[in-house]
């Protein structure tokens, strides 16, 4: 049990803090529109994070490495939905972390237990 948290909080992290780097260093604020190609760069840096969060996870988990990442999709989710919530917008990166970023995190796991039955 103890080992399934730790995944998925690690996976969160790899996200969560690669999010957090990105938009400290380049002063964008992820609430409001911004230029389109940093829009879409990093949109495209989220979605390779949350595949790498959700590989991790997937990588630790104990049994059922899909599950767990799906699980580590659903905290990313979620923490989207409470950024709309908290912020009161709708804003591009919440967007893309609904329906990108949380689908590649899935997609990380998937990978994962591919290579895991394949072996």
């Amino acid at each position: 049990m103890l080992r399934s948290i730790l995944a998925v909080v690690a996976g969160y992290l790899v996200f969560a803090v690669s999010a957090v780097a990105l938009f400290s260093l380049s002063g964008v604020d992820p609430h409001h529109t911004a230029a389109l190609g940093f829009m879409i760069g990093a949109t495209l840096y989220g979605m390779l994070f949350a595949f790498v969060g959700g590989y991790l996870t997937a990588a630790i988990a104990p049994q059922q490495p899909r599950a767990h990442a799906s699980m580590l999709a659903m905290v990313i989710a979620v923490g989207a939905v409470g950024s709309m919530v908290a912020t009161r917008t709708l804003g591009w990166s919440q967007l893309a972390t609904l329906f990108l970023m949380v689908p590649s995190a899935t997609r990380g796991g998937w990978l994962r237990e591919r290579q895991t039955r394949s072996a």
